[in-house]
């Protein structure tokens, strides 16, 4: 009898591994996808009832539940293997996934801790631990994960990035400052803590952001958000010229960025040229009709230069996309009186 059932158990098996290589097929029609979801899981359902203490069987179970939209049924089949085997650590980081996508941040974090009681060694883990107390904004425990992380492997770049996030949300720039310049020490390719940093001292008009943002070119050289870091630097420190010359750069890559156009205007206003900051602001709504913050800036434009109906009529727009918006009906109601 035992024989039979193995012999069951194999066949099943077979035919499970069977379906999903015909799920590879690269042009499968929507109704064959259909039966093969079906049969995938009426052969899981009669694995698991044929060999009910295998862990494995629960997992693809709980993976199957997830793909087709099954959040409670893939979290349930994911317990049931973390019941019969507590060590597997892709079963625990499979479960905070699923509890993040429930909007369970709170059950995703304690599910890591409980991971790594079972796992004290293993740092993926510990990351997703501090991701997961970031996420909820307890800054405390997620310190203490990542430095428990770093007590276990002192060159894990990814553990001083977050820890480097922690000190960044609770305001302790030069602490934040440190512990980016140590992730890079430990893996200088490291993009984002070169971004990091960057905007820390940008943040502070220091020029030494534009070193990082550089860094941060040279290791991925079609990075939008290092050129628009670069340009916004320059903008915010009111170093026009040069600020026009980065983002014009970014036009040239791509000629439709509404937020460049928009970005161009306002430098243009610094400039003192305000043709071409409504002609850029023009642009931007060309690109993006949408774009209320532009039409609000075209009319602002107009009517710093007494075109009272041209600047009524841009906001409008704005308001259109935005009503109610104070900002707008005050300028409207102003326009109207100066008109």
């Amino acid at each position: 009898m035992k024989n039979f059932k193995q012999l069951i158990l194999l066949i099943l098996t077979i035919a499970f591994l069977s379906l999903h290589a015909c799920k590879s097929d690269p042009k499968p029609s929507e109704g064959n996808t259909e039966v093969i979801g079906n049969d995938t899981l009426r052969l899981l359902d009669s694995l698991i009832q044929l060999d009910p203490r295998n862990s494995v069987l629960y997992y693809d179970r709980a993976t199957y539940y997830r793909g087709s939209g099954n959040l409670p049924k893939a979290m349930a089949d994911i317990y049931s293997a973390l019941h019969i085997d507590s060590s597997k650590v892709n079963y625990y980081l499979f479960g905070g996934e699923l509890f993040l996508e429930m909007g369970e941040g709170v059950k995703a974090a304690a599910l890591m801790s409980k991971g790594i009681n079972m796992n004290p060694s293993n740092e993926e883990l510990y990351l997703k631990a501090v991701e997961y107390n970031l996420y909820l904004q307890n800054y405390e425990s997620a310190l203490n994960f990542a430095n428990d992380l770093i007590e276990i492997n002192k060159y894990n770049a990814d553990a001083y990035f977050l820890k480097g996030l922690i000190y960044k949300e609770i305001k302790k720039t030069d602490k934040a400052i440190s512990t980016f310049q140590t992730c890079i020490e430990v893996d200088p390719t490291f993009y984002n803590a070169h971004m990091q940093l960057g905007l820390l001292y940008s943040s502070q008009s220091d020029d030494l952001a534009l070193q990082y943002f550089e860094n941060a070119l040279s290791l991925d050289e079609n990075s939008r958000e290092a050129y628009y870091a670069i340009a916004y630097h320059y903008q915010e420190k009111e170093d026009y010229n040069k600020a026009v010359k980065a983002y014009k750069t970014m036009v040239s890559k791509n000629p439709k960025d509404h937020e460049i156009f928009f970005n161009l205007g306002h430098c243009y206003i610094g400039l003192d040229s305000l043709d071409k900051a409504y002609n850029h602001f023009d642009m931007a709504v060309k690109i993006h009709p949408q774009y209320a913050g532009a039409y609000y800036m075209k009319g602002n434009v107009s009517e710093s230069q007494g075109k009272y109906f041209d600047a009524l009529y841009n906001y409008e727009q704005a308001l259109k996309m935005l009503p109610g918006d104070e900002r707008i009906l005050t300028a409207i109601e102003r326009v109207k009186e100066g008109g």
